[in-house]
This record gives C-alpha cells, sequence and structure tokens, in this order.
C-alpha cells in the first residue's frame, strides 16, 4: 500500500467516521485484516448501535472518538429524536473489557439543550465508569 511507510513513520492510520460506521462494523472488520501491520485504526461514532457492532470491532480498535451528545436520556431524546440506551450499555460494555483508556468521549455543550450542570453530570457518570479521556467544546449552531 502505497501510504504504508507514511503511516509506519508516524505512526498513523485510519478514522472510521461519518454517518455512523458501526453500523459497516463488517467492512471495518474486513479492512483491518487486510491492512499493514502497525497501522492505528479509529473510530468516530455515536455508540447508538447494536452491541453486535461493537464487539465485531474491539480486538481491531486502537481508539474510539465517541460523540454522546449527553447522558441525560431526555436532552439526547430532545437533540437525536432517539434513545441513548444503547449508548448508554455500550459503554458499559467498553468499561467491562477494559478499554477506558482507549476512548475519548466528546461532551458538547449543545445550545438550548444542555446546560454547564448537565454536563459536568455526563462527567461524572462516565469518569464513574472509569473513563477520564474528555472533549469538550460548544456546538455553533448554524444561521439561516
Amino acid at each position: 500500500m502505497v501510504d504504508n511507510l507514511y503511516f509506519q513513520a508516524t505512526n498513523g492510520g485510519v478514522t472510521f467516521g461519518g454517518g455512523e460506521p458501526l453500523l459497516r462494523s463488517d467492512e471495518i472488520v474486513r479492512f483491518c485484516k487486510l491492512k499493514p501491520t502497525g497501522w492505528r485504526t479509529y473510530v468516530e461514532t455515536s455508540l447508538n448501535v447494536n452491541r453486535r457492532h461493537v464487539e465485531a470491532v474491539a480486538p481491531y480498535i486502537d481508539h474510539y472518538i465517541v460523540d454522546i451528545k449527553d447522558m441525560n436520556p431526555d436532552i439526547y431524546r430532545r437533540y437525536t429524536s432517539a434513545d441513548n440506551r444503547q449508548v448508554i450499555d455500550n459503554l458499559h460494555w467498553l468499561a467491562a473489557h477494559g478499554k477506558q483508556e482507549d476512548v475519548t468521549i466528546r461532551l458538547p455543550h449543545i445550545p438550548d439543550y444542555n446546560t454547564e450542570a448537565d454536563i459536568a453530570e455526563s462527567r461524572r457518570q462516565l469518569t464513574a465508569m472509569g473513563f477520564n479521556h474528555f472533549d469538550s467544546f460548544d456546538y455553533i449552531p448554524k444561521q439561516f
């Protein structure tokens, strides 16, 4: 592969993102089995997928970037129109399998949806699960 030397020299690799990449867990696994040794593999995910997808890719993923929106189910539902039970269950699964150091959790401030107190509570819950790597930032609403 043309990028192999570059990835080897820089400790680089591939990040799967966009939409929800874990819905393509079979393709991720297939790629990981073919990629050269030493390439790092990241996934940028909401974790709002069936557990089987998380379990399938777990042996191949070096780092997870998880955008949880908020741990509060009401805030999550208001913002995404979805339930966050799978997200929380998958976080517990990752923690139970000792993956906390391999996870960066995005804790965004989403104007009109969550507050600094909500973010602090999400962080408290996640820290209690053993997660320590967080990325906090403000969503900037698009003005039309």
